[in-house]
């Protein structure tokens, strides 16, 4: 009976009650649907590298990258080799396969594994295979393309790999070639994937709190109302528990038809996102873009039961005192010595950048979001106090009855206020993390950082005799023999590359000493005339001449900046959500503050604010504690980006100015679109609403 009493309630209440169950919907619909498109970067991220895995089989069976061994997928192995290559800047796999019986293993996205003389090429690679000059890129690929490898071996549709089928013989021998049982690796576990992880799972922790924030925000738009309305039913008689049904039952229905509309925006969101989402040179899969099962159940049904149990939370004085509701204390100020679990969370996870060797990957990923969480909760609990101090400046440099009143405010209910604005604050903190960490894989612009000269071809064999590239040598070329050190004449090789004289300690190489002509040759470097189709004829030769063979020209990218390609694109999507949230959350605050202040401002201005002095009473109310907290959680963020770069093993440095200007522009932005609550006051605080009320 209660339950079927607060649904009525809740929606009987008349227009301002209907508006006031849309608005939450909305805003709870909002923030559940950012955080699953949130969700659904990791696993996009994940799910590429999964579909790609196969590739590293040869490396993973080799047992140098200590990863463990797919389990065997058939009762016969293949040799099998994976080598990257380029075609005019754009990365391509070519990989080499035979088959040691009648039941070899199959990469993903084949059927069986390509014979000798047979190439299985992705439908890009086809495309490209067949509008290109055989001696540039198809005869690197001998034999006839019969087979089209499928989406699940594709990290993206226009991902460019073919397999050559070739048998035992033509490849025993050929170094890196190894025989394995089966493709289904686990994923690249070299440092950018794993920092790439890493910064995935903690800005989706970040973000996990303004959305938080935001539902926690919208169940508290007219809260004081609300208390007055339950209290009235609390003294005529209803119990605790009847009392407690009733809020849950008009929070419950906005909660759910928010889960409900979160759940098609998000099944919309997801569509709109693979579909223009490019990253690393594709767009993701549609299947890669989701969440798992059980998360998404989770979700939709926890962020109902978060918004039901903030509201009942919130009755404690309804429940304790019914007759003390309309009797607000001056609560005590908030102590600075709640900054120490800010400091703990911060301080732990710069420490653990020196320990990431001594505690390991798997410890390290279970630690860093924690300690991130905890930085998090310490900030939540500082911002009243920051607050405090914005309201004292405040106070200090106004002269206006406007900014007087804010300041008075702000000194009255710090925790209010930082409630308020707490969604943008942690917006411009994981906007500021997102930013620095995207910003340490610029590419670099000095000349210098251009490892070859233009025109030159590098063919990194892995040390083979000198007769098998000499093919190789008909027009000008360097060679570097050796293979624990390169020996290369130092005048020789500055000809090919941007390098100092003479070799430095730490280069790798040496100057040719006595016995270095009867060495293997490590690498080879050819000069051409600088055009595609000369570099691409010699890669077609270098590659039939060497099947392992690496090579590279100047139009190939760094291999770090390639695997973050695109990643910018992303860290403006990341962006934008939280910035939405941030936004979200600030409105629903600053429509809270003015519903629960509503008798107040009607008896200011009553007695002869003007309508434009309220108004900047409560734009500087937020301004000041915005402008004031963001700016610690920009400098937060930044900490926290410099604590995941050590915990990747990745060189730090300072982010650029665009990356301020982002976050500073995000905040402005967002208190730009707080404004449009202002124009309530007109409606709120009207003389008939101090008679009404």
């Amino acid at each position: 009976m209660s339950l079927l009493l607060g649904l009525r309630l809740a929606v009987a209440g008349g227009r301002e009650a209907l508006l006031r169950l849309a608005f939450t919907a909305v805003a709870v619909g909002v923030g559940i649907t950012l955080l699953l498109l949130a969700l659904t970067g990791q696993a996009a991220v994940q799910g590429r590298a999964d579909r790609i895995g196969w590739q590293d089989a040869a490396y993973v069976a080799s047992g140098a990258g200590e990863r463990p061994q797919p389990p065997a997928e058939s009762a016969d192995g293949a040799l099998f080799l994976a080598v990257s290559d380029y075609y005019d800047g754009a990365p391509m796999t070519r990989a080499y396969a035979a088959a040691l019986g009648a039941d070899p293993p199959v990469p993903p996205g084949l059927v069986r594994l390509p014979g000798p003389g047979e190439v299985a090429a992705s439908p890009a690679m086809r495309r490209l295979l067949e509008s290109t000059p055989d001696d540039q890129l198809r005869d690197r690929f001998p034999g006839r393309v019969t087979m089209t490898i499928g989406d699940p071996g594709l990290a993206h549709s226009n991902e460019l790999v073919a397999i050559v089928g070739r048998t035992p013989g033509q490849l025993q021998g050929v170094g890196s070639v190894q025989e394995v049982r089966g493709f289904d690796t686990v994923p690249n576990g070299f440092a950018y994937f794993y920092f790439l992880r890493l910064m995935l799972l903690i800005g989706t922790v970040l973000l996990l709190v303004p959305v938080v924030i935001l539902i926690v925000m919208v169940t508290r738009v007219a809260a004081a109302r609300r208390e007055q309305r339950l209290a009235a039913i609390r003294l005529v008689g209803a119990t605790r528990l009847q009392t407690a049904v009733l809020a849950a039952a008009e929070a419950g229905i906005a909660a759910v038809a928010g889960s409900a509309l979160a759940w098609a925006a998000y099944e919309a969101g997801r569509r709109l996102l693979a579909a223009t989402v490019t990253f690393q040179g594709g767009r993701f899969f549609l299947a890669d873009v989701t969440v798992a099962r059980w998360i998404l159940v989770l979700v939709l049904v926890g962020a109902p039961a978060v918004v039901t149990l903030t509201t009942i939370a919130s009755l404690r004085r309804v429940q304790v005192s019914p007759l003390g509701i309309s009797r607000r204390g001056r609560r005590p100020a908030p102590p600075a010595w709640h900054a120490l679990p800010i400091v703990a969370g911060i301080g732990g996870q710069v420490a653990l950048g020196p320990l990431r060797g001594t505690v390991g990957s798997d410890t390290l990923d279970r630690l860093a979001p924690l300690f991130a969480v905890l930085a998090i909760v310490g900030f939540v609990l500082v911002g009243p106090w920051l607050c405090l101090l914005a309201g004292r400046g405040l106070a200090r440099i106004s002269r206006r009855v406007p900014g007087l009143l804010a300041a008075r405010r702000i000194a009255a209910d710090p925790r209010a206020t930082f409630r308020a604005v707490s969604g943008v604050v942690l917006a411009a903190w994981v906007i500021t993390y997102i930013g620095s960490t995207v910003d340490q894989f610029r590419p670099p612009d000095e000349a210098g950082a251009v490892r070859l000269r233009p025109g030159m071809v590098q063919v990194v064999t892995g040390g083979v005799p000198a007769d098998q590239v000499a093919p190789l040598r008909s027009g000008p070329t360097v060679l570097a023999r050796g293979t624990g050190g390169f020996m290369v004449s130092c005048a020789e090789l500055s000809r090919v590359r941007y390098v100092p004289c003479p070799h430095t300690a730490d280069s790798g190489r040496f100057e040719p000493g006595p016995g270095a002509e009867s060495m293997a040759v490590a690498e080879v470097y050819i000069r051409t005339d600088g055009t595609l189709a000369a570099e691409n004829r010699v890669r077609t030769r270098a590659a039939n001449l060497v099947p392992n063979a690496i090579i590279h020209t100047d139009r190939d990218p760094d291999a770090g900046i390639l695997f973050f390609a695109g990643i910018g694109r992303l860290a403006s999507v990341a962006c934008l959500f939280v910035l939405l949230v941030g936004a979200c959350s600030l409105a629903a605050g600053m429509i809270g503050g003015l519903v629960e202040r509503r008798r107040p401002f009607a008896l200011l201005r009553a007695s002869g604010l003007r309508l434009g002095e309220l108004r900047r009473l409560v734009f500087l109310e937020t301004a000041a504690t915005m402008l004031c907290t963001a700016a610690v959680g920009v400098g937060l963020g930044l900490v926290t980006a410099y604590a995941a770069a050590r915990q990747g093993d990745v060189g730090w440095r300072w982010p650029g100015l665009d990356v301020f200007g982002y976050v500073g522009g995000g905040v402005l932005a967002a208190l730009i679109f707080s404004t449009l609550a202002l124009p309530l006051l007109d409606a709120t605080t009207r003389p008939d609403t101090v008679r009404y009320e």
